[in-house]
């Protein structure tokens, strides 16, 4: 995670516990010089945990920021210098219990390029093998697992608001044709 002695012309205006807000000076076409507040983050994960029959492992996980319960794929953030296969791995068994035999880098993508720097990576997790969640105390979150042709019928309802997991779902039912 950037702060304040490593990029001096980014002043640190708030050092928070996953992630800093900075703020960032930019030069204007007008030659004139506006302020920005950028959020520096360590960057998170987005796991695609498919069964051997083809249901998708997602969460219903309570979001306090939006007031509501939303349909997520499990995703977590990495430990600043944290390998992305590692927080993957972590995250997985945090959220969902399961535990992959084999995680596959499907896709990488910028979270919110307009306000923050959080880089995802997708990994389709598969050989999955459950067991028990370890939440954190904070975390209000219930699997569901749901078939493809319901998870599609999510999105057409537009039941699944969360941007990673719709990013995840079309990359992954995409593939499948």
């Amino acid at each position: 995670m950037m702060d304040e002695s490593t990029e001096p012309d980014e002043p640190l205006l708030l050092r928070g516990a996953r992630f800093n807000v900075h703020r960032l000076s930019l030069i204007g076409k007008d030659g004139k010089t506006y302020q920005r507040e950028v959020v520096r983050h360590p960057g998170a994960v987005v796991l695609l945990p498919v069964l051997p029959d083809g249901r998708i492992v997602m969460i219903e996980n309570v979001r306090p920021t939006v007031r509501e319960t939303l349909l997520e794929l499990p995703a977590g953030t990495r430990e600043p210098g944290e390998p992305a296969e590692s927080t993957a791995a972590r995250e997985l068994v945090e959220e969902t219990g399961y535990s992959a035999g084999k995680l596959e880098l499907l896709h990488e993508f910028y979270s919110a390029p307009g306000i923050c720097d959080e880089l995802m990576h997708l990994y389709l997790a598969t050989e999955l093998v459950e067991g028990d969640p370890h939440r954190e105390a904070t975390e209000s979150i219930v699997n569901r697992i749901a078939t493809p042709a319901e998870v599609s019928r999510w999105i057409d309802e537009a039941k699944i608001r969360d941007a990673k997991t719709l990013v995840g779902l079309y990359a992954y039912l995409r593939q499948k044709g």
